[in-house]
């Protein structure tokens, strides 16, 4: 049964309804690699026919040491190299938090507003951008388009060394965000491409913990390149952008040869054929909606999007739930975390031990994010994880709340620290939309809404704590305390909805002969998640 978390998989029972499907796999990796291989090129699917053995044996075909070493392969060269492109991004994007620190105002005859309509513009090409970047890289492919974007925003980045005023700032601002819309949903599809839906979460946790660190490490790199301040005649922030510029603009030129695709000769000589059929039917049997994810046939290159797509997508009521959760359920911790140094500094703490006392809070949220998709992906359940994040942070609103204006600020900052560092379940929620799409199409969209959601989440973080409501924010942290008990319902409400219409689908799908089974296959106009051989996960 495809898609089930608690119901047993009959293989043999998907060979039959679905051969249809997988004949079609077959035929559009054998016209992919009859139509590019030539010459002494390495034949990208040699292994076409051991894998199509493999879809009718199953997992028995392969043993259990064999998938590890191939899981093991697949890290090493899919995600390791993730997450140094989200290394790429989040330099490009924290470099304008780091340079606040400078006299770039005074260069650059700009006042602080100046610097918000920036970041304004910033965020809203970013999400303009998202879904249309995302349908050209599942036309064009993420190994082409992907690196591309990397390339393109990086020499923004670089350009930025030569902002002279007002007007070039808001320019390389707007241009930066188109660059950069559309990256995180095209870098979560691929990567989870690549693998079960029970080993997405703690493979996407890994990247996001990648994020995070950057956000140090970026602080501390900056540190040390203003100490070039007045070389060659430069401003220390011209320093910045011209270095961290160049050095992405490499990872982004390096993209173009070690991003991992099976279109690839490269691929052919990290996996050998069979490691190659095993990788692929592993995922397929797992989510046969991936069976064209890996490569781009004839009919892929000619997909096309419109408008009733991303409408289908949006108003999907099996991932509309995980939109609002996406939306809403970071906003109690990131609100927080925006407002972190403020809040330390309102405390009487320094602008540099504001910066140290926030390092804990970094470090605890990674463990957490990684805790979290840890045991999601063990026992194959996401919906608890927004529940036990949001019990986590109930209590420690609660004293922030309460807490009188004389408390000691030592007990406000371990509060804040553990809001702040509480166990972020992104990559929980992502991994949850991916594996309830079934169907690539739909996937490409939905993760791009996803982060999308995210993103107006931490609009809406912003404007929690407001200035009448300084020093403690009490007025924020009973709204704070608001959406967490909604957030709780909702995910309460996730599990009801979700059980309910698998044990529907159940049902009507065990009272079907097996000829009726086959003739729904081949008939039916239900697609993607709403199909009756489908399972929502849990």
């Amino acid at each position: 049964m495809v898609g089930a978390d608690s119901v047993a998989i009959d293989y043999g029972s998907i060979s039959s309804i679905h051969s249809r499907e997988r004949e079609g796999l077959i035929k559009a990796v054998s016209d992919v690699s009859d139509e590019e291989t030539s010459g002494d090129t390495i034949k990208p699917y040699a292994a076409y026919g051991e894998l199509q053995a493999l879809l009718d044996e199953g997992p028995s075909a392969w043993t259990p040491e064999e998938e590890r070493r191939v899981r093991m392969k697949t890290d090493w060269r899919v995600l390791a190299w993730a997450c140094v492109m989200m290394v790429s991004l989040q330099i490009n994007r924290i470099n304008i938090v780091n340079v606040l620190t400078t006299d770039i105002f005074t260069d650059l005859n700009m006042q602080p507003n100046d610097y918000n309509l920036g970041q304004s513009i910033f965020v809203t090409c970013f999400l303009l951008f998202e879904i249309p970047t995302q349908i050209l890289s599942t036309i064009i492919g993420p190994e082409i388009w992907i690196p591309t974007m990397m390339t393109l925003w990086a020499t923004v980045g670089f350009l930025q060394t030569f902002i002279t005023d007002k007007t070039t700032y808001l320019v390389t601002r707007a241009f930066l965000g188109m660059c950069q819309g559309g990256f995180i949903p095209g870098l979560v599809l691929y990567v989870t491409s690549f693998y079960k839906s029970n080993e997405m979460s703690v493979r996407l946790s890994v990247i996001w913990t990648t994020n995070h660190m950057t956000n140090v490490v970026s602080a501390l790199l900056a540190s040390a390149i203003f100490e070039l301040d007045g070389r060659l005649g430069w401003h220390n922030w011209q320093w910045l952008f011209f270095l961290e510029g160049l050095a992405t603009m490499a990872i982004g030129v390096s993209t173009y040869f070690m991003m991992a695709s099976f279109r690839r000769p490269v691929i052919s000589r990290v996996f050998t054929a069979r490691e190659q059929a095993i990788l692929r039917a592993r995922v397929i049997l797992d989510d046969s909606s991936k069976a064209n994810a890996l490569e781009r046939s004839r009919s892929a290159v000619m997909t096309k999007f419109g408008i009733k797509d991303v409408f289908n997508a949006v108003t999907d009521i099996y991932l509309v739930p995980i939109f609002i959760l996406g939306m809403l359920g970071f906003v109690p911790s990131v609100a927080s975390y925006q407002f972190i140094t403020i809040i330390l500094r309102n405390l009487g703490y320094s602008t540099q031990e504001s910066n140290f006392l926030s390092i804990p809070a970094n470090t605890l949220l990674c463990i957490g994010m990684v805790t979290a998709a840890h045991f999601a992906d063990k026992y194959r359940r996401r919906w608890p994880m927004p529940i036990i994040a949001m019990i986590w942070l109930l209590p420690f609103l609660i004293v922030q709340l309460v807490l009188p204006d004389d408390a000691d600020r030592w007990v406000r900052v371990f509060c804040l620290t553990l809001i702040v560092g509480f166990p972020y379940f992104t990559p929980v929620l992502m991994s949850w939309v991916s594996a309830n799409c079934n169907d690539q199409h739909k996937r490409a969209l939905a993760v791009a809404i996803y982060n999308i959601s995210v993103q107006l989440g931490n609009i809406t973080s912003a404007n929690v704590y407001r200035a009448d409501d300084a020093p403690f924010y009490r007025r924020g942290n009973s709204i704070l305390i608001g959406i967490v008990i909604f957030n709780i319902c909702m995910a309460l409400f996730v599990r009801w909805f979700f059980s309910r219409e698998n044990k529907r689908r159940e049902e009507i799908w065990g009272n079907m002969t097996e000829l009726e089974r086959i003739y729904y296959s081949s008939t039916t106009t239900d697609v993607a998640n709403q199909r009756l051989d489908f399972r929502l996960h849990m």
